[in-house]
């Protein structure tokens, strides 16, 4: 495994500043993580939770954050107020336990904190300290472990990561149990030309043949369609058919500028599906600023969108629910190779659902229940498949 590279902070870490009386620090080896490393939140959570005793337990820190979305709906536009939180280790010095080593770790503050209020960011580090002289390879190996560990995919389950603004880095927000292709309630000749494409370019003959000519290896996807289509669970099942993680980004978001989302995009995990929300939600067709005091600019994005990947092969995903409203320059062939449409639940889509629900039941009672439903609607009542899942499972 390649040595995770460990930054070391700006201001120096004096080992008398430690007591002598929990750690003998001037005859240890010790390491800086910088708060900006991809690394640093995942040791936080890492040590809150491999504590050696229950003295050990007196500073930590919760964080509440936006969750992803569930698992469990088809509805796009349902997951913007639900929150997940995790426990991480406060500041203050911590002991803790890993493959039978006893480490030791320091978050400090440094300075004082910069800007007001919410936006206020306050520099802090680690360090990472191992008993005697001479120890570094332990540290390393730390960091490289709980790196890998959070990278790696697990059968049966997708990760789904979210940016931290706070803390600088990628971080799982969810474990998810894998989605099988057959949920995903699209016309059938649409998925199987997303499958039939995905399956292709993860191909070791795609990826050299990219490289060969000089094209950078990733592959762009814009869904656009009615809230409440599916965008959602073919993002989920894509992840589960792929064996990858999911990354949102709101690039909506008013701290981003050109160099950050360029920052954001180069930390993606590797094997990623780079899910960008409501893409619309940045600019106006015309290329006017939709977010107050936002420093991105249009040109920002799309220079960030043509570096995404080089040779890691994402997958990047554009949401909208407003095709009509994207500058043309946004979606054009190269930044959007494969266009999907979804639309409000046709005949037969509601007779696959009602299948799905009813298995038992044959096709023809199906398009039965789908022709009456039509009928009972009416040509002015369109249906989401978010609201016909919701009914069968009410």
């Amino acid at each position: 495994m390649v040595s995770t590279a460990i930054p070391c902070s700006l201001l120096p870490f004096d080992p008398s500043a430690v007591s002598s009386s929990a750690v003998d620090a001037a005859n240890s080896t010790f390491v800086r993580v910088s708060s900006k490393d991809k690394s640093y939140a995942l040791i936080l959570a890492y040590v809150a939770t491999h504590l050696v005793s229950k003295d050990d337990h007196r500073s930590f820190e919760v964080r509440a954050g936006k969750k992803s979305y569930d698992s469990d709906s088809d509805n796009d536009d349902d997951d913007d107020d639900k929150t997940t939180s995790s426990i991480v280790a406060g500041f203050g010095l911590h002991r803790f336990t890993w493959q039978q080593h006893t480490l030791h770790c320091l978050r400090q503050s440094l300075g004082t904190p910069v800007g007001t209020r919410e936006e206020a960011v306050r520099l802090e580090n680690l360090v990472l300290m191992a008993p005697q002289l001479g120890n570094e390879s332990i540290l390393r190996a730390f960091v490289d472990a709980v790196v890998a560990a959070s990278e790696a995919t697990t059968d049966g389950f997708f990760s789904v990561y979210r940016w931290s603004h706070y803390e600088w880095c990628w971080n799982k927000v969810q474990s998810l149990q894998s989605r099988p292709m057959a949920t995903v309630v699209l016309p059938a000749l649409v998925k199987e030309s997303i499958i039939d494409d995905v399956e292709n370019f993860v191909t070791d003959e795609c990826k050299a043949f990219y490289e060969t000519h000089g094209i950078p290896y990733k592959r762009g996807y814009l869904f656009h369609g009615v809230p409440g289509s599916g965008k959602t669970s073919l993002i989920q099942a894509l992840a589960s058919h792929c064996n990858r993680h999911v990354c949102m980004l709101q690039i909506s978001h008013p701290n981003l500028n050109d160099d950050y989302l360029q920052t954001i995009i180069s930390r993606l995990p590797p094997r990623s599906i780079l899910v960008l929300e409501d893409i619309d939600a940045a600019f106006t067709k015309d290329r006017k600023k939709k977010v107050e005091h936002s420093s991105l600019t249009f040109s920002g994005l799309l220079n960030a969108l043509d570096g995404v990947g080089g040779h890691d092969g994402h997958l990047v995903v554009l949401t909208t629910n407003f095709r009509d409203q994207l500058d043309d320059a946004l979606i054009r062939n190269g930044r959007v190779d494969v266009h999907v449409a979804f639309a409000h639940a046709s005949p037969d889509q509601m007779a696959d659902m009602f299948l799905a629900f009813y298995p038992r039941e044959t096709r023809d009672r199906a398009l039965a229940f789908a022709d009456a439903l039509v009928a009972a609607l009416g040509p002015d009542r369109p249906l989401s498949t978010a609201a016909l899942q919701h009914y069968f499972v009410t």
